[in-house]
């Protein structure tokens, strides 16, 4: 009697964990396309193109998550761009400026610009290390995003093939 008993635990843990081998859902949507950008009146667009990978997992399937994806974000005039991944939510890039600030006598001194964004909005962190004579600091600058129109050219967000089983190496 012990012995079906057991033999019915295993077979109700093995049928729930068939079950939880359902691919996981991107909650973080991977941004692409050509986005306007807004910021204390200053205005531009971003060009973003995803890259991404499958993310292995337990190698029974591959998942689609964009924790495997990197945007790189196509600057436009006054505007920074970047490779961006995907960290606590958001998609953050870091950018060294080497004449990132001027400074009182005409100089320029380097500064280093950290933004993270989401689908309509974002913050850039300017940190500067008091080159200029000025206390070292943090300038933080909002700024909004709208979709404007899709990429001139098509592009596969996972443009690698992985095998189908086994180790999942993907080319």
């Amino acid at each position: 009697m012990k012995m079906l008993r057991g033999l019915a635990a295993v077979a109700v843990l093995a049928g729930a964990s068939v079950g939880a081998a359902v691919p996981a859902q991107a909650d973080t949507p991977v941004m692409q396309g050509v986005y306007n950008y807004v910021s204390e009146g200053k205005t531009g667009t971003w060009t973003i193109y995803p890259s991404c990978v499958p993310v292995v997992g337990d190698l029974r399937e591959a998942l689609y998550l964009p924790v495997g994806c990197q945007l790189h974000v196509g600057p436009s005039e006054g505007v920074t761009g970047g490779d961006a991944r995907l960290v606590g939510g958001l998609w953050s890039f870091t950018t060294p400026k080497r004449e990132g600030m001027q400074c009182p006598d005409g100089s320029w001194a380097p500064t280093i610009e950290d933004i993270k964004f989401s689908e309509t909005s974002g913050t850039r962190s300017i940190s500067h290390s008091g080159a200029c004579g000025l206390p070292p600091g943090i300038i933080k600058v909002p700024f909004t995003l709208s979709f404007k129109e899709p990429l001139p050219i098509p592009v596969d967000q996972y443009p690698l093939i992985c095998e189908p089983g086994g180790l999942r190496r993907c080319f």
